[in-house]
């Protein structure tokens, strides 16, 4: 499994991408296009995946991902399926970003409908687990109904505890919660 929270590359493939694995798909802007929009809710992320979003970010904004030469260009859409258990061939991809005003920015879901690419490329995402991840998985895996409840509210709730809101406060918390 790869993890936006380290270093990880988007790499081209010979043949044709493994959609069962990480992978990724790049559209290019077409003016011409016609634009759908729909409405969805909103939920805030939990700590987990607040830091997850900031990790990405950064790494798009300041390292070119890709193992080709890509310049992005305003309206770029890059869509990134990081599941590596795609047993229910989900088509919604876990981020999609578009490069408005010289950065990515994350789209929110009821953004990212709008039809109005036609050039693609695709390829696989790889890199390694990081410590953060292993920590949220273990987490998960053995923590109490109350702790996974209590992790949960974060997403309802805009304020999470200050400690949540880095990566070593949050893997101190998730390694002490389930001692």
């Amino acid at each position: 499994m790869c993890d936006v929270n380290g270093p990880f590359k988007f790499c081209t493939c010979d043949t044709s991408v493994d959609r069962n694995k990480p992978h990724w798909i790049l559209h290019r802007f077409i003016k011409s296009r016609l634009e759908y929009h729909l409405v969805g809710e909103f939920n805030y992320p939990d700590p987990y995946e607040k830091i997850s979003i900031r990790s990405l970010k950064r790494r798009l904004n300041s390292v070119n991902v890709f193992d080709f030469e890509y310049i992005p260009q305003e309206g770029d859409f890059l869509e990134l399926f990081m599941a590596s258990d795609f047993d229910e061939k989900s088509i919604s991809p876990d981020y999609e970003l578009e490069f408005t005003k010289g950065k990515w920015r994350l789209l929110e879901y009821f953004e990212s409908f709008e039809f109005k690419h036609g050039k693609k490329q695709s390829g696989e995402i790889i890199g390694s687990k990081t410590d953060l991840t292993m920590a949220f998985e273990n987490f998960k895996e053995n923590a109490s109904e109350k702790q996974l409840e209590k992790f949960d509210f974060y997403r309802m709730h805009p304020f999470i505890p200050k400690i949540l809101n880095t990566k070593k406060g949050l893997m101190e918390f998730l390694k002490n919660s389930t001692k």
